[in-house]
């Protein structure tokens, strides 16, 4: 708590009297997305084109693991893993320095690790190789030159970023099954839902915004928000077919 200090002087006596100010503390959204239609089938994905990749994907006791197809994946109650959540509208003019802390984007078991991630702009994102097989970085980036590189051995490694924001969608042209999609913002608040569909937005300044919600499949919705100093709001967003 911010104490403000008021002198008061009584003949030759000069008191100092310190009022306690409260601290605004920033408000937060909590997320739930859902999914308003038939619940789509994950696929298993067939990696037989690349011997080390058809093998890589094991279970703790050694036996193979299927791999299942990420462009969809709604959870028994309807809740939607991978959505991006993030303030569309209501921040004004403010600007956000860019975060140190780099992003990763992981090439393992011949999949993108994280399937969907956010970033800021100007944000390094490490790209790296933990495979011992050939794979191919190419971003389908509209709105900022486009990145192409390959990266032959494990442990490869090499840093982007993004100057510009858009969803961005990356995939290896050497295996087509592999793919992954980065949402770049000019600030710091977005987040992904994870594996129950949830997420949240934290240290939000009081206000009027516009939220919005992407999935690479069932698209985008949005919904405003009244957030007060401290606030914890809850929203749903909800996918239609």
């Amino acid at each position: 708590m911010n104490n403000r200090a008021f002198a008061i002087k009584l003949g030759s006596l000069t008191l100092a009297i310190a009022i306690a100010q409260p601290v605004l503390a920033g408000g937060s959204v909590k997320a739930t997305t859902k999914y308003d239609g038939e619940r789509p089938r994950r696929t298993v994905l067939k990696m037989d084109a690349d011997q080390y990749c058809a093998t890589s994907n094991k279970k703790k006791d050694g036996s193979p693991k299927k791999v299942g197809s990420q462009e969809a994946i709604v959870n028994k109650d309807g809740t939607v893993r991978n959505v991006i959540v993030f303030v569309k509208d209501g921040l004004g003019d403010a600007k956000f320095e860019a975060p140190t802390e780099k992003a990763e984007l992981d090439q393992k078991g011949c999949m993108y690790h994280p399937h969907v991630q956010s970033v800021q702009t100007k944000q390094p994102m490490l790209v790296k190789n933990s495979d011992a097989t050939l794979h191919n970085i190419h971003s389908f980036a509209e709105k900022q030159k486009a990145f192409n590189f390959a990266q032959p051995k494990q442990g490869d490694e090499k840093e982007v970023s993004f100057s510009r924001p858009e969803f961005v969608k990356i995939k290896c042209d050497v295996h087509p099954w592999m793919s992954a999609y980065v949402g770049v913002f000019p600030h710091p608040y977005h987040v992904v839902t994870g594996k129950k569909g949830d997420c949240e937005l934290s240290d939000l300044p009081a206000g009027e915004y516009t939220l919005g919600a992407w999935h690479e499949t069932f698209g985008e919705v949005e919904q405003k928000v009244t957030i007060a100093d401290g606030e914890a709001v809850e929203v749903e967003f909800v996918f239609k077919p």
